[in-house]
């Protein structure tokens, strides 16, 4: 039909606007890569009350400090992180700035230039960044383990979303290194690497606090000399190459282990991993042979490493729940708590994230059974009796605290209960022995009747039909079924470690769990990420490179100002989904969807489908009552003789009905309805006397009123059907199976107002007893009765349109719920990429600052989603049910087509004033200029005299279009409905929920983020291994590295204030006066002075010409000096 055409059609518009508004536009390489870092310095920051602090993107040791609590619960003072932290990733600064962020990130990927302590660059010149990447495996390790990574580097899929840019190792570091020489000497050349070398280079960046070090430029030398050097030597006889440059870059971080990447564990897991690798066990055999000298040192031995680990990885469960000494060091112990991880929703600790859903769904299923069935108001209501309004109140604010607290209660015990084993960093028997005793208690015990119980609280036995029980029983034990599956996978983990796992790709499958494969997937995201910020960086240096040109730097800036403005598509909506299924969205993007949001969505795609399944029963069973009650056949049938009926008068006027004795009542139902008291308070008198007793019947029991029952006459003469009387009520004297005899008054309709005359059949006038009732009808009634008649023809609907109605509001329905699941993921994934790109503001936008506030409301985002989805699918059925209704229905299809008519005319109205508009536009319009004036102002006013009738059409179209939109949006808590100034009223605002859900986002984001992710590892190693991983001289390598690669960064760079004084650091620069650029400048002055003397000698003529190349010349050399100042960091020429 037109309507339901209309309202799919509808429906599929509204959701290709959906699509069309979920696209954005995001930046494009490295601008998109600096907005990004910009993005995690600010989930990472815990304090913003100094806007300054907080917009120079630094972290400190308070923002660490609590970042390792809450992911891993480790215990550590913030001097603790100054010291062992950041005193070497961060050099000699108290905080990690935005450089030294990436510097750190890029010490897994620069780790992978050596190989079992060996450069690799000579080792086959055509290796790759992507190649490199792919070998985050243990080369060394056995034969299975090698098959195995052997299938996944052949894995097509896995390398797609792993590697970024084909750019070798080689390529790569010769172009940064070159700019570093370039930069700091004027020449491309390898130099000898002398501290005079060093402190030029310094100079180069800007970094002149560090020049007064010589103990840092000494570590400095050696680490990039590999040792070679004595400590007389000045570092001659080593040049600065290529591979002095990647052993300064690496060897200070050979305790990072590549093969971690490819391993289905966690980073705490692979930190303080049981199975050392080869740099590990040469510092294990060393401190076997100098116990004193390890127990002096910072951090914490590889065998202590390995004993801690298994304390909580595979130690009895008991033993996690207190404090854990992780790393015993020169500044105090440091502990990982306790932190009832199964109970983590916010960063999903758990192992299977299937199992945690399932125990959701859980004890939402045994909310609904076993509280929410249970009438807890019956406390509520004996506390407090009466009717008054403070009573009323009274009792609901008991009622909704009594169901708080249940919920409070029981909540946490039963999720954690039934999740126990499926926490990621323990495995113990005892964690089974008590999911499966949880399992019992709560799923089966309370589905065997002998175990059945009530209490006012919470209650397992109810009076509900065989449907409700059947329905909950099969749900249940399908629910116990998983559980135990989910225990059996546990108790299997328990005997085989996390090595022995990782190696077995049957063992893998099966008992990694779905988080625990995120988290590699994690890994491989942050291998990419890095990788493609490194490749983007490199294009800009390669991007308009003039031929033989040795130095980038300047080439880069300029690229990257190029770039900055330019913007690409984001993924589209399939292309979301696609990057689900083919696990892109982990593996590349590293977008992490908290569990709870996983157990929203699946519970949408369950509800859409529950609820379709109730609206059709429901609409099924009203139909069919309908029909029964206005249509359907009689389930009493009932007989009279008139010779056993009299007909009562009052003043000689029969009120309508008569009383009979013998009436034949047939059928199980015809006395289904006791008669109410005020009907049988106005009748009884009339009522034959019982032929038993001869006693009246007012005061008995068997007394019982009809609805739409009609008796037929009997007699000679008489068909069926050719006289019917309405039966009123009856008084059963005598039983025989189902076959009654009662006296009964018939001829009133108890249940529409008592309307007396209830006769119908052709024979009925000449039945004279009946005959006489009817003449004595008023003529008022008759007017009454044919009215009544005529509207009952003309209001009661026929069955076909109430399944329309119903079918066209369950197919909509169907399409809301299915198009709420369906957007929920690419929308998250929308919101989380916009935060990453700058689209929505972070670091340097205010209106961050209400994210990071109240993360407490973040637990209504999975009742908003569940609960959400069901009130949009819900008024979506009736809403349009019902309007389908209107339309077939007689009664009001008259109007509804003349509305639909007027509609018609006035949408052929606005297509012409569209035409018109646009033709005008066209031809009169160039932006914001008028060709032809006169045509704009006399068209504008014309339109606008026009637009004063068609606007009110348009304010009716837009409630109608804000309505239907709301309608579809109040599930919709992943997004904002209103715009940010819209509906906010000083602090209240009026739609907080899509704050709320972003909030839980970002929350997922400070914790999940691959860089974040990253930089907690090493933290983690730092913990573990001290001043034996990533030194101070290492990091300052490092930081040079960004610098030259990526000098857009250099802005976000926290220098020291406490510069050395001047005369000093000239010294230390030995600063001479003949360096490449100040001979270029002194150049070209000179030729300045020579061309106007020269213009002073010519004449008039040439004076003109020569002036022009002088200034020329002048600007060149005034924009050479401008170049100088930026390359040394100076602020003025």
């Amino acid at each position: 039909t037109p309507y339901a055409s209309g309202a799919l059609l509808g429906a599929s518009q509204e959701h290709q606007k959906i699509l069309k508004n979920m696209s954005f536009e995001v930046p494009i390489g490295a601008t998109a890569d600096v907005k990004e870092l910009e993005y995690i310095a600010a989930l990472i920051q815990t304090t913003h009350d100094d806007n300054e602090s907080f917009v120079d993107a630094s972290i400190d040791a308070r923002d660490i400090k609590y970042h390792l609590m809450s992911r891993y619960g480790i215990q550590i003072s913030k001097e603790q992180v100054r010291k062992i932290i950041l005193s070497g990733l961060a050099g000699e600064d108290d905080c990690l700035d935005l450089c030294e962020v990436v510097a750190a990130l890029t010490i897994p990927l620069l780790r992978k230039i050596v190989r079992d302590d060996r450069l690799k660059l000579e080792d086959d010149p055509s290796e790759r960044w992507s190649e490199s990447n792919s070998k985050g495996i243990d080369e060394q390790g056995s034969p299975k383990t090698k098959q195995n990574n052997e299938e996944f580097r052949n894995d097509e899929k896995v390398k797609e979303s792993l590697f970024h840019e084909e750019v070798s190792t080689k390529e790569i570091l010769s172009v940064v290194i070159k700019n570093i020489l370039v930069l700091a000497t004027g020449s491309p050349e390898p130099q000898p690497l002398t501290k005079e070398l060093v402190h030029g280079i310094f100079a180069a960046f800007d970094e002149k606090s560090l020049v007064g070090n010589d103990e840092l430029v000494s570590e400095m030398i050696a680490a990039a000399s590999g040792g070679a050097l004595s400590e007389d030597s000045e570092g001659g006889t080593v040049l600065f190459d290529i591979h002095a440059f990647a052993r300064a870059l690496t060897s200070d971080i050979l305790l990072y282990d590549p093969s971690v990447e490819n391993r289905f564990t966690t980073n705490y897991a692979d930190a303080f991993s049981n199975v050392p690798n080869e740099r590990e066990r040469k510092l294990s055999n060393n401190a076997s042979n100098n116990v004193s000298e390890v127990e002096g040192s910072e951090g914490i031995a590889p065998q202590e490493a390995v004993k801690k680990a298994l304390n909580i990885v595979k130690d009895d469960a008991v033993d996690g729940l207190s404090d854990t000494v992780i790393a015993n060091t020169e500044y105090g112990k440091i502990t990982k708590v306790f932190t009832f991880s199964t109970l983590d929703l916010t960063i999903d600790n758990q192992r299977s994230r299937l199992h945690i859903v399932f125990v959701i769904f859980g004890f939402i299923l045994f909310f609904l059974r076993y509280i929410y069935m249970n009438d807890v108001g019956i406390i509520a209501r004996e506390s407090c009796g009466g009717d008054g309004f403070g009573c009323t109140v009274a009792r609901n604010v008991l009622r909704w605290t009594i169901l708080m607290l249940l919920l409070c209660i029981s909540g946490p015990i039963f999720i954690a209960l039934l999740d126990s084993g499926n926490d990621v960093h323990r495995r113990s028997f005892l964690d089974v022995f008590i999911g499966v005793a949880a399992v019992f208690f709560f799923i089966i015990f309370p589905l065997i009747p002998e175990l059945r119980f009530r209490t006012p609280l919470v209650s397992t036995d109810f009076e509900d039909s065989d449907l409700i029980r059947t329905f909950y029983l099969v749900i249940f034990i399908m629910l116990a079924t998983t559980y135990m599956y989910f225990q059996c996978t546990s108790a299997i983990r328990v005997l085989f470690s996390d090595e022995t796992i990782s190696r077995s790709k049957i063992l893998s499958r099966a008992l990694v769990g779905s988080i625990t494969r995120d988290e590699r997937d994690f890994k491989q995201a942050a291998i990419f990420k890095v990788n493609r910020m490194m490749g983007n960086a490199y294009k800009l240096h390669q991007q308009d490179r003039p031929i033989g040109s040795t130095n980038t730097h300047d080439l880069a800036l300029l690229n990257y100002n190029k770039i900055s403005g330019k913007t690409e598509p984001a993924a589209d909506f399939y292309g979301i989904w696609k990057s689900f299924f083919n696990k892109d969205l982990s593996r590349k993007e590293g977008i992490w969807i908290q569990s709870r949001v996983w157990a929203g969505m699946i519970s949408q795609l369950l509800l859409t489908i529950g609820v379709v399944i109730t609206f059709g029963v429901i609409f099924s069973s009203l139909i069919d009552l309908y029909e029964s009650t206005f249509f359907g056949e009689q389930i009493c049938n009932a007989s009279f003789d008139v010779a056993n009926c009299t007909a009562p008068g009052f003043n000689g006027i029969n009120p309508g009905f008569i009383a009979c004795t013998e009436v034949i009542l047939e059928g199980s139902e015809c006395n289904s309805s006791p008669v109410e008291l005020g009907v049988l308070e106005a009748l009884c008198e009339f009522i034959p006397l019982n032929p038993l007793t001869n006693q009246t019947v007012c005061d008995s029991t068997r007394v019982f009123s009809f609805e739409e029952i009609f008796a037929t006459v009997t007699g000679e003469n008489i068909q069926q059907g050719d006289c019917q009387a309405q039966v009123t009520v009856c008084f059963t004297y005598a039983f025989d199976d189902n076959v009654q005899r009662a006296a009964c008054v018939l001829g009133i309709n108890p249940s529409v107002l008592f309307l007396p005359y209830r006769f119908e059949g052709p024979m009925c006038k000449n039945i004279s007893l009946i005959s006489d009732v009817l003449d004595s009808k008023p003529i008022f009634f008759r007017q009454a009765e044919e009215l009544f008649n005529d509207l009952s023809d003309t209001i009661l609907p026929d069955r076909w349109m109430l399944e329309f109605a119903a079918t066209v509001g369950l197919i909509v329905g169907v399409i809301v719920g299915l198009s709420i699941f369906v957007h929920y993921l690419p929308s998250t994934v929308y919101t989380i990429l916009k935060f990453r790109c700058g689209v929505l503001g972070s670091l340097r936008d205010p209106g961050f600052k209400k994210y990071r506030s109240k993360l407490g409301e973040v637990v209504n985002i999975l009742g908003l989603i569940i609960w959400g989805t069901g009130a949009s699918i819900l008024l979506a059925v009736v809403v349009v049910a019902g309007g389908s209704f209107l339309i077939v229905w007689e009664v009001t299809r008259k109007f509804l087509l003349d509305i639909i008519a007027i509609l018609i005319g006035f949408i052929s109205t606005i297509a012409l004033r569209s035409i018109l508009v646009a033709i005008v536009g066209k031809t009169n319009y160039t932006a914001f200029y008028r060709k032809r004036p006169w045509v704009g102002n006399v068209s504008g006013v014309a339109l606008e005299c026009w637009h004063l009738a068609l606007t009110v059409y348009y304010i009716f179209v837009r409630v109608v279009l804000l309505l239907f939109s709301a309608l579809l949006y109040a599930a919709r808590v992943d997004k904002p409905f209103m715009a940010d100034d819209v509906g906010t009223f000083g602090s209240v605002d009026l739609d907080k929920y899509p704050t709320i859900y972003r909030k839980g986002l970002l929350s997922a984001e400070a914790h999940r983020h691959p860089y974040i992710e990253r930089l907690g590892f090493l933290y983690l190693l730092k913990i573990k291994h001290g001043s034996n991983f990533a030194t101070t001289s290492g990091s300052v390598w490092r930081l040079l590295f960004v610098f030259s690669l990526m000098p857009w960064l250099r802005k976000y760079r926290i220098a020291n204030d406490d510069d050395l004084p001047e005369g000093l650091l000239l010294q230390k620069l030995a600063i001479k006066s003949d360096t490449k650029y100040e001979q270029i400048i002194l150049q070209q002055q000179q030729e300045i002075r020579m061309l106007r003397e020269e213009n002073r000698e010519l004449g008039e003529g040439d004076d003109s010409k020569n002036n022009n190349k002088a200034d020329e010349l002048d600007d060149e050399g005034s924009q050479h000096s401008k170049n100088v100042a930026v390359i040394i960091g100076e602020d003025d020429e």
